[in-house]
């Protein structure tokens, strides 16, 4: 069995860079894998909107780590400016840089930023043309309907071809374009198992049909987690801080196509086949389900929901690191 990535997500929004940073650094320590970063706007003590700059930090203070996003909003972003922080993000971090990219779903996102919400998915692939261009020719010439682009990228990515794209989302449209433009399918914490496993089988026909035959290596997966020394109190800081997390935001008005009102208040319907919650042991059982029947060699946990305490967060990068990984070395 090869040996499975172990990546996660620090705490996040407001003031909590500092505390961010001590979890990252904790993290590369005791050897884990990734750390990613999400972006959302406007949401009070959670997420923070600008995923590349805190990245940017996490760089400076890392020198393994891999350093993603999970998810950044195309729509949210020009393409070149796009193309060209991140190229200096990879070229900061020496090559360590992953692109995680969507369309985005929030209409109040879209009203913040003067977007439209309709004709993102056309919009969106334009943005990738125009990055991928720009990090591999010399210079473009671009007209599309939404974007005129003619010019050169200064500096290039360290990573060649490119930094990797993985582009998030569940529609049938997203897994056509994940398989033909991107070079992987990064699904996000709220589908459960079943959903995965039609995904993962719509992305891989879609690639067949493209006639794109490299085989996919990595099956990242990103999870809600939450470890403790016992189930119990596992279970306890769920209810305290998943809850409030999915109670007030999913059945809020986010209107999340995978977690219905009904469903976002019920803990146990939420936890089934989805989060990975529990001492080290049940832990252990939940993530090798992932690994066997989903294939997943690369595990994102998702660690903060709001007013999750930092020194939690720090215990469990422990738990992880000593209790869970050794199972999958």
């Amino acid at each position: 069995m090869t040996r499975l990535k172990i990546g996660f997500i620090p705490i996040e929004g407001g003031h909590y860079y500092t505390e961010a940073l001590e979890e990252v650094t904790k993290a590369e320590e005791l050897g884990f894998d990734s750390v990613w970063m999400e972006e959302h706007h406007s949401v009070t003590n959670h997420y923070w909107p600008s995923p590349l700059v805190v990245l940017a930090g996490f760089a400076t203070r890392t020198s393994r780590l891999t350093l993603g996003t999970d998810i950044l909003v195309a729509a949210f972003h020009n393409p070149v400016r796009l193309a060209e922080d991140a190229a200096v993000l990879d070229v900061m971090s020496g090559g360590r840089f992953t692109l995680g990219i969507a369309i985005g779903y929030k209409p109040d996102e879209f009203s913040l930023y003067g977007v439209e919400l309709e004709k993102r998915g056309a919009r969106f692939e334009e943005q990738l043309a125009i990055i991928k261009g720009l990090w591999t020719q010399e210079r473009i010439s671009f007209k599309g309907a939404y974007y005129t682009v003619d010019g050169r990228l200064e500096p290039k990515p360290v990573t060649k071809p490119h930094p990797p794209i993985w582009i998030g989302g569940w529609g049938d449209i997203t897994l056509r374009r994940a398989a033909t433009l991107a070079d992987n399918w990064i699904p996000g914490p709220t589908a459960d198992l079943k959903r995965l496993l039609a995904g993962k089988k719509r992305f891989l026909d879609n690639r067949r049909a493209a006639g794109r035959s490299q085989p996919i290596t990595e099956w990242p997966l990103t999870r809600d987690l939450i470890i403790a020394d016992t189930d119990r109190k596992a279970r306890e800081l769920a209810e305290a801080h998943i809850m409030i997390a999915y109670r007030k935001e999913y059945a809020g008005g986010w209107r999340h196509p995978f977690i219905d009102a009904s469903i976002a208040t019920d803990l146990d319907r939420l936890m089934e086949d989805r989060f990975i919650i529990g001492g080290p042991d049940q832990c252990v059982r939940k993530i090798r389900r992932f690994v066997e029947e989903y294939g997943m060699t690369h595990l994102i946990c998702r660690t903060f929901f709001p007013g999750m305490p930092h020194e939690q967060i720090m215990r469990e990068l422990e738990l992880i690191a000593r209790e869970v990984a050794p199972a999958f070395s």
